[in-house]
């Protein structure tokens, strides 16, 4: 095991070495480099590109051995980015290692990842913090513009759809997918306004998470700092008020565990 971490390597963008906001406990997170998509209200948005000057490739043995030297004071890991399961391949004798040690092993996902290619991955991740991006013609300029490196809020903000049905429905469907595994800890979405319709999408997701009442929806109230427009993603920004007409339909639809983020 110890010569195959040292045989391969990833692109590390930072370690934070305790963290009790990435899942359950306290937590070392690492983030990788690199996402294939483009959230406009990305606070790290210097962790999309696959490579950056900043960031650097590191073995997985020396990812192992940061976190042996957080211990004993943590529970586990959270691989977060970025988007961590475009390196999937390269996690899996990470966390067949990390759960030799006795420790929990997470993935914080956007949720668009290829469910069959990540299977093997799945299947040694103890629990997914995942995303939802939103639903329908907005995702593009919201998420899916890779042109705007800039991060740039549109003014069209539904613009031209040109992502395939089936990648737009790709969010959901691995959430379905994943909640009778048991592998899903909280869903996520940072709500912002204009790009979807956030009832409808709460009303969608409540079909898939009133069978599993252990499951928190944290509804994240957008902001700007850390974003590459800041003043174009604080004029979308919802009222605190709204964000809590949000949480009550919610729980109105049958979601037990609803965490408002404002």
């Amino acid at each position: 095991m110890q010569t195959a971490l040292c045989n391969l390597f990833v692109p590390l963008h930072r370690i934070i070495p305790f963290s009790n906001v990435e899942g359950a406990g306290n937590r070392i997170s690492l983030f990788l480099q690199g996402c294939k998509l483009n959230c406009l209200y990305c606070h790290n948005p210097e962790t999309i590109p696959r490579y950056t000057a900043e960031s650097k490739a590191v073995s997985l043995q020396y990812l192992y051995e940061q976190i042996q030297a957080s211990m004993p004071f943590i529970r586990g890991i959270t691989v977060s980015g970025g988007e961590p399961t475009i390196h999937h391949r390269k996690l899996v004798p990470l966390f067949h290692a990390v759960h030799d040690l006795g420790l929990s092993c997470y993935l914080d996902s956007s949720g668009f990842f290829e469910f069959d290619a990540m299977r093997s991955l799945i299947g040694v991740t103890d629990k997914f913090l995942f995303d939802l991006k939103g639903s329908g013609l907005g995702l593009q300029s919201l998420c899916f513009d890779r042109k705007n490196q800039q991060g740039i809020v549109p003014d069209n903000l539904l613009g031209e759809q040109r992502i395939k049905p089936a990648n737009l429905a790709r969010n959901m469907e691995n959430l379905r997918r994943l909640l009778p595994l048991g592998k899903i800890e909280e869903v996520r979405l940072v709500v912002v306004n204009g790009f979807f319709d956030a009832y409808e999408l709460v009303e969608n997701v409540a079909v898939l998470l009133k069978p599993y009442p252990d499951v928190v929806l944290k509804l994240i109230r957008v902001h700007s700092k850390g974003c590459r427009d800041p003043q174009g993603i604080a004029r979308l920004t919802p009222k605190v008020e709204a964000m809590a007409h949000l949480a009550e339909h919610a729980a109105k639809c049958g979601i037990e565990r609803v965490v408002t983020v404002y």
